[in-house]
């Protein structure tokens, strides 16, 4: 995959981005059950009204901008999780789900499979350019028949214009291959566009967690960019395991 080093590069920064935000989380956490309390002893301390207002609204203000911050938090988390047109998970985001389950995978012998897919529109039985507003529509159909078929346990992600990735813990190559059958044949069909009929060819890749190249995320990417080009050379769609 030609972009590989920026796809690892959005990796690091969506660690980053998370690890500051749990870290401000528990700062907010701190901020409301360790409200400022006084005790007045003669000799001791000394504030005047004044003082104590000031104290006063100052835990008041924390205690509401922690709520702001609370909302703002979870609101950025859903912006980097979700694809809008899919509803499915972000490209950077399955990126962060497939690099955590490799370390699972290499760390305690968990296993895993991954689909990919790769929607191909044709027009007369040849590639085609797709309008936006169309493309926006094959891919939310084609989002929606994934959705259909995973389980709860399963993570679909839009790796871009139409591109897909489901992450399938515990689950081997005969099973991730079924599934990515049901799948292409559900989508593999005509769709009416401003442009006319547009067949969608679906080409997938089976990707196991045991294939020595897949150690890390570079060698997963290179896999499923080989897996969806011997899948393309065979034309008419189809998944390769």
């Amino acid at each position: 995959m030609k972009d590989a080093p920026g796809i690892l590069q959005d990796i690091r920064t969506i660690r980053d981005i998370e690890s500051s935000l749990e870290d401000a989380e528990a700062f907010i956490s701190r901020v409301k059950s360790n409200k400022v309390r006084l005790t007045l002893n003669d000799g001791a301390i000394s504030i005047s009204k004044e003082e104590m207002a000031k104290i006063t609204d100052l835990v008041v203000t924390l205690e509401r901008s922690g709520k702001a911050l609370e909302s703002a938090v979870k609101y950025l988390r859903e912006l980097m999780a979700y694809d809008e047109i899919s509803q499915m998970f972000s490209r950077r985001y399955i990126f962060h789900l497939l690099e955590k389950e490799l370390y699972r995978a290499n760390r305690y012998g968990t296993h895993f499979s991954v689909i990919a897919l790769e929607l191909e529109p044709q027009l007369d039985g040849k590639m085609t350019h797709v309008r936006h507003e169309d493309s926006n529509l094959i891919v939310g159909e084609a989002a929606r028949v994934v959705r259909k078929f995973i389980r709860d346990s399963d993570s679909p992600g839009r790796t871009s214009e139409f591109t897909f990735m489901i992450l399938l813990p515990e689950t081997d190559a005969e099973g991730a291959y079924i599934l990515a059958e049901r799948i292409r044949k559900s989508i593999d069909k005509s769709y009416e566009t401003e442009a006319g009929k547009i067949k969608i060819a679906v080409n997938g890749g089976i990707i196991q967690s045991s294939d020595p190249a897949v150690s890390d995320m570079a060698g997963l990417l290179y896999v499923t960019d080989q897996k969806l080009s011997q899948a393309r050379e065979k034309g008419n769609g189809c998944v390769v395991k």
